[in-house]
């Protein structure tokens, strides 16, 4: 589960990074074309004297001569993807102000509203809102110092004008931004989430076919994922949603390598033998070798492989002992032991569930982690009740009929 969170991280960085550079060029290109153009056609007008155009030549050719220095050093320059982006808002504030006393346009200060719109097209709010405020400040105090037109007083409904309709665009610019950022992350929640089920899905197909060979331990996984979920809630390590659904799937395979041992040792009613016991231990190794090659379920490996381990050392596979052991593992540990001390085994009745938790408050310091006792002591109530559900013999019934 991290490492899909990762990834989408990964990727989401990539496609921003991407979508940045794309759009910068496309910003240049834009601003490339239309000073050119506007190049042209004042000189097109100045040659055939044709009253079409007040722009000023020198400072259109100004702002194409700083777009070229701009496009030179990004291709001689390795220069971040983020300060490239900053670079290019700040040309586009620049060409603004060069066409508010170039244009030769009586209304160029309209210019300004480009900034909001443009600033917003990057899908940052810190971004957007920078700028913004940027721009609005250029517009108010050129509008005030330098009025385009000498002859006209801007006087201070002109300029407060000029500000209502900055502002309005620069908030509708902000809401489109703050709706395509909510629409984006609905769908990549969606897409998240469509995976996470794919994957809970899989585990489940695992838990039923490993299953159908012991009828004893019939929705013994289903129960450890639960037991180890409300452990985890009491421990500020799972504080985290997607911490958490790592645990349940955790406790979901814990014993997946079991679908590789023969049913008659797994159900065998009588004391194993010593071989026997070496291959029932065999399944944690399996299971670990199993769960690694499953892309998404790769971080599960830990609970699967260390949950027989013990706090002093003597579990199985790797004899780790103490803080060695997983966090995962050694949660997984204790819910395995409690269910399996509350159910009816081939090999043993069921312990009352007060028994239990006897047996585990026993076990903290040799095979379990003394550290987990005041999260066990906290998560009783909901041991409890996941107890109850799970022995009602018309609950064990649905949940048989909802896997057919």
């Amino acid at each position: 589960m991290d490492k899909i969170v990762t990834k989408k991280q990964q990727l989401l960085q990539k496609l921003i990074t991407d979508y940045d550079k794309n759009l910068n060029n496309q910003i240049l290109l834009v601003c490339l074309i239309y000073i050119g153009l506007s190049i042209s056609w004042n000189l097109i007008f100045k040659w055939f004297n044709v009253p079409f155009s007040r722009a000023h030549i020198g400072v259109l050719i100004l702002c194409f001569v700083v777009q070229l220095a701009v496009f030179w050093v990004f291709h001689i320059v390795n220069i971040p993807q983020k300060i490239r982006t900053h670079i290019v808002l700040l040309f586009v504030i620049f060409v603004t102000i060069s066409l508010y006393f170039g244009s030769g346009y009586s209304e160029s200060w309209s210019y300004f509203l480009l900034i909001p719109i443009i600033s917003s097209l990057y899908g940052k709010r810190a971004l957007s809102i920078y700028y913004s405020i940027i721009g609005l400040l250029s517009l108010s105090i050129i509008s005030i110092v330098y009025p385009i037109n000498p002859q006209y007083v801007t006087d201070g409904i002109d300029i407060s004008n000029r500000i209502l309709l900055y502002l309005i665009i620069a908030t509708f610019s902000y809401l489109l931004l703050s709706k395509l950022n909510m629409l984006y992350n609905k769908q990549v929640n969606t897409v998240v989430t469509s995976l996470e089920t794919t994957l809970e899905q899989v585990a489940k197909s695992f838990i039923i076919a490993m299953e159908a060979k012991d009828h004893y331990t019939f929705g013994h996984s289903e129960r450890v994922s639960q037991y180890a979920v409300a452990l985890g809630k009491q421990l500020p390590e799972y504080h985290d949603e997607q911490q958490l659904k790592h645990l349940r799937l955790s406790g979901l395979l814990h014993d997946i390598g079991k679908i590789n041992i023969s049913e008659d040792i797994l159900t065998k009613s009588t004391k194993l033998t010593d071989p026997e016991y070496d291959i029932i231990k065999t399944h944690t190794t399996f299971g670990a070798q199993m769960i690694e090659k499953i892309e998404g379920l790769e971080e599960l490996k830990s609970g699967v492989l260390y949950h027989h381990e013990r706090w002093d050392g003597k579990g199985y596979p790797s004899e780790l002992k103490a803080s060695e052991i997983p966090l995962d593992a050694r949660i997984l540990a204790l819910a395995d032991s409690f269910d399996a001390m509350t159910s009816t085994r081939s090999y043993q009745n069921e312990q009352f569930i007060e028994e239990a938790f006897q047996e585990l408050e026993k076990g903290l310091g040799t095979q379990f982690d003394p550290n987990l006792s005041e999260a066990l002591s906290a998560a009783k109530p909901e041991f409890s009740k996941i107890y109850s559900e799970y022995h009602n013999p018309l609950n064990e019934f649905e949940k048989l009929t909802d896997f057919l």
